[in-house]
């Protein structure tokens, strides 16, 4: 918002600049109108300054009007004869102001009946100017107005945009947490016939667990060794459930733990590994989390050694925990990331995500264990 006193200056400036060019352009490129000249350029410099500064006096009033009644309004018949009328009265008005005041500025002595009697010459020579003068005052108003209807629409697309893919993130990230519960329920569920004692660790471990999620329910990212510390939590769970028959490493450098990632990002990855290539093979079977910066992207990697896909690799996924996963992902990223779901060379599957890298989240504490594998 500009002030008053800056606006002013501005129309003042702005006029002043138009006056001065008419001026020189009166006395330099009109040879019939310098020959005309009796006092030479001071004339020409008197008469258009004048013009011109009269009408900065009009420029509020025209501004007014022409913020009031906009081409874009419903009664586009009823603006135009306001400004038709507006335009003819503020023409007579100027013709007979300059009439009055210009000759006692170049000196010549006042005599209102003299002047008078000059106002219908004036009128008509300044008719068309005047008229134009008008509605280049209206037409610059109503674009000034334009644009900043313009760039208002702009921003409020953009802040909905951004409420919308909030909203997304919310629903997606409320989603998460029922689906988590479920399955980390079924997970106890066998403990409690099997062993009590077992299966009560398991539930506190998981009070716990529900507590640490919902409290990082507000951010969106979070530093990768907050995530750590949360994905241990859930494989303790499970080491509870598998016994000796889960295995999990992690090889993540000490320097990327500052680094941003989406919330909750790994663990329905490491559960669909779990599901999928531990439980569904006799024996024990391996999880393996790493992280490394590669081309000024995180990537992480969760690779089991399962037996892999039955189907040919690709680079999505089924199930609420993948699809969610890459839901988020296009959400915080566009096309800025990277999710690879493939059989491993080695064996099993390996999912890959490509992450813009960030580190500026604080660096918080790694629990006891964390960058350790576990089993």
């Amino acid at each position: 918002m500009i002030r008053p006193g800056r606006r002013a200056a501005l129309v003042l400036g702005a006029w002043t600049a138009v006056g001065l060019f008419r001026a020189v352009e009166r006395y330099t490129l009109d040879p019939v109108s310098a020959q005309r000249l009796e006092f030479g350029f001071r004339e020409a410099l008197a008469q258009n300054l004048l013009y011109a500064y009269l009408w900065a006096a009009f420029t509020p009033l025209v501004a007014w009007l022409a913020f009031r009644f906009t081409i874009a309004g419903p009664t586009r018949i009823r603006t135009f004869a306001v400004h038709l009328t507006a335009g003819a009265l503020l023409a007579v008005l100027h013709g007979t102001v300059f009439a009055l005041v210009y000759p006692p500025i170049m000196g010549m002595p006042f005599g209102l009946a003299r002047q008078l009697r000059g106002v219908p010459s004036i009128l008509i020579a300044f008719l068309v100017s005047n008229l134009l003068t008008y509605w280049g005052v209206v037409g610059i108003c109503w674009t000034m107005q334009a644009l900043k209807l313009s760039r208002e629409r702009e921003l409020r697309s953009s802040q909905l945009e951004a409420q919308l893919a909030g909203a997304r993130l919310e629903r997606l990230q409320t989603q998460l947490h029922p689906h988590f519960l479920f399955n980390a329920l079924n997970s106890v569920l066998p403990l409690v016939f099997r062993d009590r004692d077992a299966a009560a660790l398991t539930i506190s471990r998981l009070e716990e667990l529900l507590r640490r999620s919902l409290e990082a329910d507000a951010a969106q990212l979070v530093p990768l060794s907050r995530e750590l510390e949360f994905l241990e939590m859930y494989l303790e769970i499970q080491k509870t459930r598998f016994q000796d028959r889960l295995r999990v490493a992690f090889d993540v450098p000490a320097d990327l733990r500052g680094a941003r990632v989406p919330n909750l990002i790994l663990q329905p990855i490491v559960e669909n590994a779990i599901k999928h290539g531990v439980s569904a093979q006799p024996g024990a079977g391996s999880v393996e989390i790493s992280a490394r910066r590669l081309n000024g992207m995180l990537v992480l990697t969760v690779r089991d050694d399962g037996p892999g896909l039955t189907e040919s690799p690709r680079t999505g996924g089924s199930g609420l925990g993948l699809a969610n996963t890459r839901e988020r992902l296009q959400q915080l990223y566009g096309d800025d990331h990277r999710f690879a779901l493939e059989n491993a060379e080695s064996g099993g599957v390996e999912v890959t995500l490509g992450l813009p890298y960030s580190s500026t989240a604080p660096l918080l504490p790694l629990s006891p264990r964390a960058g350790r594998g576990l089993g």
